[in-house]
Order: C-alpha cells, then sequence, then structure tokens
C-alpha cells in the first residue's frame, strides 16, 4: 500500500536511476518488479490497521489483480526485529510483471469501481492516520528458485539487505551462485520454498547502502534456522570449506540487516510466484 497522490512523482523523478541501477542486472524471462512500502504502526493499534489493510485496501487490491494492473500484493508482519523502537514493523509488497505497469499502480477509475462515492481525500486522510509510511523502496529480481511459480505464498521469509562495495557487483553474483547451489539443495529437501535475489532500482545514488536483497521462503517455522551448513556445503560439491565460503562471502558483501517477515493476507493472480519479495 503507498500513498496515491506520491506515485507518479516517485518514478519520474528516478528514471535515471532506474536505467542505471537495473541495467547491469541479469533480466529474467519474465522482468518483475516489487514496490515495498515499510509501515510503523503504533503500539496498541494493529488491530485498526488491519481492518484498513484487509476491510479497505484488500478489495483494491482484488481489483487491481483482477484488472492485470499488478501480479500480487502481500501484507507482512515482522517478527524480528521487534519492539517500540524498530523503524517499521509491518511490509506491504507489490509486484509487477514489467516497468510500466508501476507508473499509474492505482487508475481513478478503479478506486470508483471498488469504493462508490467515497472522498478520496478522506481515504487517504483515514490511511494516513493508521500508520507512518516510513519507506518505499522499488527492487527488480536477478533471479529465483524454483522458476516454477508457487500456488500459494511462503508464510515466514527472511529478508537479508546486503551492501556490496563499488566496483563488486560480479564478485557478489559470483558468490550467490555458490549461495544457490545451497538453497537447491534445501528445496529439494523441503526445508525451503524457495529463494530470491533482487536489485536495487529505488532509491538511488550512492547515499542509499543496500544494493541487493535475498529473500528465503519458508513453510515451517522451525525451518528458519538449524541449517547443517557444513553438511550442505559438502553436498552441494563447492569445492570448498565451511570457513572458506565464510570468507569468501564476507569479501563481496556485507549483511546489513536481517528481518523475518510473517505472512498476514495476499492476493495473487494465477501463477505468480508470491512472497519472493
Amino acid at each position: 500500500m503507498m500513498n496515491v497522490d506520491t506515485t507518479s512523482r516517485r518514478f519520474a523523478t528516478c528514471l535515471l536511476a532506474v536505467l542505471s541501477c537495473v541495467g547491469a542486472a541479469p533480466v529474467l524471462a519474465q522482468d518483475r518488479f516489487a514496490a515495498v512500502d515499510y509501515m510503523k504502526v503504533a503500539p496498541g493499534q494493529d488491530n485498526a490497521y488491519l481492518q484498513l489493510e484487509q476491510k479497505t485496501w484488500k478489495p483494491v487490491h482484488e481489483a487491481r489483480v483482477k484488472a492485470g494492473n499488478v501480479a500480487g500484493w502481500y501484507l507482512y508482519q515482522v517478527l524480528s526485529p521487534s519492539g517500540t523502537e524498530v523503524h517499521h514493523n509491518y511490509v506491504t509488497v507489490a509486484i509487477y510483471n514489467n516497468f510500466e505497469a508501476m507508473e499509474n499502480p492505482f487508475p481513478d477509475a478503479l478506486f470508483t469501481k471498488v469504493h462508490p462515492g467515497v472522498n478520496m481525500a478522506d481515504f487517504i486522510k483515514n490511511t494516513n492516520s493508521a500508520r507512518d509510511l516510513v519507506r518505499s523502496e522499488t527492487w527488480r529480481w536477478v533471479e529465483q528458485i524454483p522458476a516454477t511459480p508457487l500456488a500459494k505464498p511462503a508464510p515466514y521469509l527472511s529478508v537479508e539487505s546486503m551492501r556490496v562495495p563499488a566496483g563488486g557487483n560480479a564478485a557478489y553474483l559470483e558468490v550467490e551462485q555458490l549461495w544457490r547451489k545451497i538453497h537447491e539443495l534445501r528445496i529439494k529437501d523441503g526445508t525451503l520454498s524457495h529463494w530470491g535475489l533482487l536489485s536495487r532500482v529505488f532509491p538511488g545514488g550512492s547515499d542509499y547502502p543496500i544494493s541487493y536483497v535475498t529473500v528465503n521462503g519458508y513453510s515451517r517455522f522451525k525451518d528458519v534456522i538449524g541449517l547443517d551448513l557444513a553438511g550442505a556445503v559438502a553436498r552441494a560439491g563447492l569445492g570448498m570449506s565451511v570457513d572458506d565460503l565464510a570468507e569468501k562471502t564476507g569479501k563481496a558483501r556485507e549483511l546489513a540487516r536481517a528481518e523475518l517477515w510473517l505472512l498476514v493476507d495476499y492476493v495473487q493472480a494465477p501463477g505468480v510466484q508470491g512472497s519472493s519479495q
């Protein structure tokens, strides 16, 4: 969910950043983007916020999916980190099958159809009073496994934000290919639902340090931890030890932030890889 009146300005002012950021990333057969909004809900206001998202906004997203305006919409609660001092405690993700679809993500005619007679100014005012929109980001898929879409999104997401040094993209992507082999084994074992790697599109510029995000989806909470990494490295045939992999990974990127998200609600079109962020 995003502020409707700021959407077009958000994209129009950052076109040069788009070209520079996404041009260096490998392109998927279906070139997809994720618009991610980070929300801060005040203590004791969770129910009011969820009512807003699920009773008021979800019908809008259902109409958007039906119209082909968006491929999917997902609402998450941030399980970790938690507490009153956290930067955000809810996240919404909208998935688009191409960049052009993001130019006008909330057509006026669609709102009128879903909520006839509703004053748009009041609609936005009620939305803003229920939560603070802390930050909005746009991400582009680099790759994901499995390639076959999931019928239902994973209930748990481990989202890791990476700082990659200037000029270090190639080295970082090489490291992720090593980790991909481990993720493939975990998916085959049933301890991982999916894995995705995304590159930053918005915000652009060197002032924003996070350039890549990895997303691990889990069907079971217990699988979030407890990986036998040494065994996985051996089975994946990486030709290196766990220590070697850790050293190579540490040199290629800095893990800036790791969060655990819980799926609260979603809407998605058939054939969409849900919750890959």
